[in-house]
């Protein structure tokens, strides 16, 4: 024990003289490559003198309840890990904070609270071995220590999260720091720096701006870092933000680093859809055309614009019980609250066939909670709608396509709060009309496809200035629309025995085009579908709608398998990558398709150090005539298709032969965005083995043209099949 003590005073001695040194000489230091690494150590070194500091404060007031010599010794010994643990961490922490990046106001601070707080755990050991009677001076100065411990891990916390981010959660969200989101509201603030915000503001910040990169105004984030702009607006591609997330983790120059949470898929598709349609930052919702696509995909990820003239309502009447909404909802009605906390209630009913009208009485007990009903398609009649009316305080009823007639609105009158109204086809029609100005509150009608033509609606909006009377799309006749895409029935693309591909358009009129040879379909030469596709082996379908006097509709492609001959059993020859390695073997015959958004899936297999190689075996030898390859892309991921596939086969694994040798088609720039499942038929002789063995060589150098350019890719699969 003797020598520890010796040791750990003479090297803390040591390291309080280094870093007095340092302190004073830091603008001459250069620090060697391994020294940096040291200082990369610091936020995981930090949180031993912080635990061993606390336990020392707590074992000094617990000091009377335990025998003296006993407690010398453990207290000494506890001082003695503190200062060592305490000038360590100061010591990496002043390496790390060589490699620049954060605000220097707050780094000093950070920093000398930092190299005090090691003088005060040394302190404190010098002043029990020599001075331990005085007790009252011990105690001010342990309490001391901890307070300055508390200063160096706020403004720590501040380098690393940002201003404030030990009190937030006593403080709560500053005022403006969550930008309401409005139709003006920018595209920007909207979908894109909310992305910026959770993902990169940690590390680019006003204090700390690694890469000399500040993400939290919008003057810093178009000055860009070190390496000039972030993005080139309409080219994403040469994008450093782009290629710095597409990145494979485990390199040095993904951002967010690995361990920080990582954008998702949908997050780096709207930020390349972002940068592709210019990087507009002063672009407003509302100026974007309904069918823009940027629009479209942004939606997800917007939080549902509000309108700035419509302030919150406040309802006065109390909530129902929790336990009488429980009650109330079952499997063909959902009763919820409008928001969290929210006394108003909104219901929905599913499944004509299940309908039943005491179940509409039943939410009698909630009405004077139900503001919104939703009776959609739904068999109710005009002796139903009593029912509704005493609903006092509803102010939203959707009646789409239900049985009503003009006679439902002499009930609905009685609904004083009511303000929007849905009779889309319905038999409701222009004789409705002495009651529509009945209604005292009433804002919107909505009679799409009802008894009420375009006309009607228009006589009844002269009548009734304060109701929109909403009839819905007007075509030009002379405008030429575009058809949606067909509709894929399965939900499959694995079909096993008699199971084909079923298309739809729901459209009267609409035809559907599709090829099966990879090749685009057109509107004159393409097979027409006519009945379910039937497949034989992995199948490229590509497939679009066609109607006289409309545009045809988008091209969409689906890549289906068939589950074929299963093997008895699967043998890896090479390791998969530690990080994906799935379910082993088995994963390439459990008919389990993985998900091209989350390769971490367990349906996977990764390889890069070795190339995918690996036997199947069969108990009987099936006529096989053709093997897929089911395969992950993500070009911009380092994820690509194999280069070269070679199938071999045997009665056993002892006697093979190379049965064909394959090729691939190479991948090019303009698939860098690509991002799904695809698959590799390699036709063979028909053969009757045991045995086969499948290998694929990946690429060894990634194109020019890549992010990547020179480094080796990555071959995912998830399945093999055997036809």
């Amino acid at each position: 024990m003797k020598l520890f003590q010796r040791i750990t005073s003479n090297l803390v001695f040591f390291i309080q003289v280094l870093l007095l040194f340092l302190l004073f000489f830091q603008d001459k230091v250069n620090l060697p490559a391994w020294l940096q690494t040291v200082g990369r150590m610091h936020p995981l070194m930090l949180h031993l003198p912080i635990g061993l500091l606390v336990m020392s404060f707590l074992l000094w007031l617990i000091k009377n309840k335990i025998e003296e010599s006993s407690f010398k010794t453990i207290f000494r010994f506890s001082l003695q890990l503190t200062s060592l643990a305490a000038s360590l961490t100061a010591l990496m922490g002043f390496f790390l904070s060589r490699e620049g990046g954060y605000d220097p106001s707050t780094l000093v601070v950070h920093k000398t609270a930092g190299v005090l707080l090691s003088f005060m755990c040394y302190g404190l050991l010098l002043l029990f071995q020599y001075s331990s009677e005085r007790k009252t001076l011990f105690t001010g100065s342990i309490i001391t220590a901890i307070v300055t411990l508390l200063v160096a891990g706020d403004f720590g916390a501040t380098l690393t999260h940002g201003v404030g981010y030990v009190w937030q959660p006593v403080r709560g969200k500053e005022n403006g720091e969550e930008e309401t989101i409005t139709d003006s509201s920018t595209m920007f603030a909207a979908a894109v720096r909310p992305i910026l915000k959770s993902k990169c503001f940690t590390c680019h910040n006003e204090k700390k701006a690694k890469g000399k990169l500040v993400m939290t105004s919008i003057e810093k984030l178009l000055e860009g870092g070190k390496d000039g702009p972030i993005w080139v607006a309409g080219d994403p591609l040469n994008s450093h933000i782009i290629k710095k997330i597409n990145l494979p983790l485990e390199d040095k120059k993904h951002m967010p680093p690995e361990g920080k949470p990582q954008l998702s898929p949908g997050e780096m598709e709207l930020l390349y859809k972002w940068i592709e349609a210019g990087a507009d930052m002063k672009k407003i919702l509302k100026d974007y055309p309904e069918t823009d696509s940027l629009k479209i995909y942004a939606s997800k990820f917007i939080k549902a614009p509000q309108h700035e003239e419509e302030p919150e309502e406040k309802f006065t009447f109390a909530a129902a019980s929790p336990a009488e909404i429980k009650k109330l909802n079952d499997p063909f009605r959902s009763v919820f609250p409008l928001s969290i906390n929210s006394p108003a209630l909104q219901a929905e009913f599913f499944v004509r066939q299940n309908f039943d009208r005491k179940k509409l009485e039943e939410l009698l007990s909630v009405k004077e909670q139900l503001v919104i009903l939703n009776l959609s398609h739904m068999p109710v009649t005009d002796a139903d709608i009593k029912t509704v009316s005493k609903f006092i305080n509803l102010e939203k009823l959707i009646l789409n396509n239900t049985d009503i007639t003009n006679k439902a609105m002499e009930e609905l009158k009685n609904l004083k709060k009511l303000q929007y109204l849905s009779v889309n086809g319905t038999k409701v029609d222009k004789g409705a009309a002495n009651y529509f100005p009945l209604f005292p509150s009433m804002k919107e009608i909505f009679v799409w496809n009802s008894g009420i033509t375009q006309s009607d609606a228009a006589a009844l909006q002269s009548k009734n200035k304060s109701i929109i009377f909403n009839a819905g799309y007007v075509a030009d006749k002379n405008e030429v629309l575009k058809l949606n895409p067909p509709i894929l029935k399965n939900e499959n693309f694995v079909l096993s025995g008699e199971e084909k591909i079923v298309l739809n358009h729901y459209l009267p009129g609409a035809g559907i085009r599709y090829t099966t040879d990879g090749t685009m379909p057109d509107s004159i030469k393409a097979p027409v579908y006519t009945s379910p596709i039937v497949i034989n082996g992995f199948t490229v379908l590509k497939t679009k709608a066609v109607k006289t006097g409309w545009y045809s509709s988008d091209v969409r492609e689906y890549y289906f398998f068939k589950k074929g001959f299963t093997p008895q059993r699967a043998e890896l020859i090479n390791p998969t990558n530690e990080k994906y390695m799935g379910e082993g073997a088995t994963t390439l015959i459990d008919g389990k398709k993985g998900d091209a958004d989350n390769f971490k899936d367990a349906a996977w297999l990764g390889f890069r150090e070795k190339p995918f190689a690996a036997k199947f075996y069969f108990n009987q030898a099936p006529t096989v005539n053709s093997i897929t390859i089911s395969y992950g892309k993500n070009i911009g991921a380092y994820i690509l298709p194999p280069v070269l596939v070679e199938i071999w086969g045997g009665e056993d694994d002892k006697k093979m032969k190379l049965v064909k040798k394959f090729i691939p088609d190479p991948v090019t720039q303009d698939q860098m965005n690509t991002v799904r499942v695809e698959g590799i038929k390699i036709d063979i002789p028909p053969s009757q083995y045991k045995c086969y063995k499948v290998e694929t060589k990946n690429i060894l150098k990634l194109p020019l043209w890549h992010p990547g350019k020179g480094e080796k890719g990555w071959v995912f699969i998830d399945e093999i099949f055997f036809n």
